[in-house]
C-alpha cells in the first residue's frame, strides 16, 4: 500500500500558502458582506507564519505528528481570534494521531484527517448546515472515508475528497449562518459563500494535491 512520506506533508504547507495568496482578494470580498473584509489577509498572514515554522523544522526530524503540532501552535499564536483556535486545535489534534510516523498510508491519513475535522467541530461547536468551514471539511472527510473503505487508490481518494470539499463550500451560499459574526445578519447571510468555508477549501485543495 502506497504511503505518503513526510516530505509531501512539509511541501503541502508551502503550497497551501501559495494557494491562499492566489485567492486572497477573493476571500476578502467574500468576507465583505458578513465580516470585516479581511479574512484573506488574516488567513494568509497566519499561513505565512506556518511556512516559516515549517522551514525552521529540524531537517533531521521526519515526524509528521511533530510537524503538525508545530503548525498548530503557530496558528494558535498568530491566527487571530476567530481562525486561530479552530485551525490550531485541528492541527494539534491531527498531530496527536500522527505522532511518531514518518509516513502515512491512506487509512492512517483518514484517521489523521478525521482528528483534524473533529478538532474544528469540537472547538467551533459546529454542525453540518451551520454555514461554517465545517461544511467544507465534513463532506471531504466522508468522501475520503468512503473512498478508502471502497479500496480506491490514494490519488483517487484524495481527488474525491477535494471535489466533496468544493461542493460543501459552494453549498454554504444557500445557508443561514448560525455561528460567528455572520449569524448576526440573520436572513441577510443567505446568498453568500462563507469565507471560512472558502479558505478551508483552498487549504484542502493545495494540501491534498500535494499528497497525490
Amino acid at each position: 500500500m502506497e504511503a505518503i512520506p513526510f516530505s509531501r506533508f512539509k511541501e503541502a504547507f508551502i503550497r497551501i500558502l501559495e494557494n491562499l495568496e492566489k485567492h486572497r482578494e477573493e476571500l476578502n470580498d467574500l468576507d465583505a458582506p458578513i465580516g470585516d473584509s479581511d479574512h484573506g489577509e488574516s488567513v494568509c498572514r497566519a499561513f505565512a507564519r506556518v511556512k516559516e515554522a515549517v522551514e525552521a523544522f529540524p531537517e533531521d526530524q521526519k515526524d509528521i505528528g511533530a510537524l503538525f503540532t508545530a503548525v498548530g501552535k503557530t496558528i494558535l499564536f498568530f491566527g487571530g481570534a476567530a481562525m486561530g483556535p479552530l485551525y490550531g486545535t485541528a492541527f494539534l489534534d491531527a498531530g496527536k494521531v500522527a505522532q511518531g510516523k514518518s509516513s502515512l498510508t491512506l487509512p492512517e491519513f483518514v484517521e489523521v484527517f478525521a482528528a483534524f475535522v473533529e478538532g474544528v467541530r469540537r472547538r467551533g461547536k459546529a454542525e453540518p448546515g451551520d454555514k461554517t468551514m465545517y461544511d467544507t471539511l465534513y463532506p471531504a472527510l466522508l468522501a475520503l472515508k468512503g473512498a478508502c473503505e471502497a479500496g480506491k487508490p490514494l490519488e483517487e481518494a484524495l481527488e474525491e475528497a477535494k471535489k466533496a470539499a468544493r461542493l460543501g463550500m459552494e453549498s454554504t451560499k444557500g445557508m443561514l449562518a448560525k455561528r460567528g459574526r455572520a449569524s448576526r445578519l440573520g436572513e441577510r447571510s443567505i446568498g453568500h459563500i462563507d469565507p471560512g468555508a472558502a479558505s478551508s477549501y483552498f487549504i484542502i485543495e493545495a494540501w491534498f494535491e500535494s499528497l497525490m
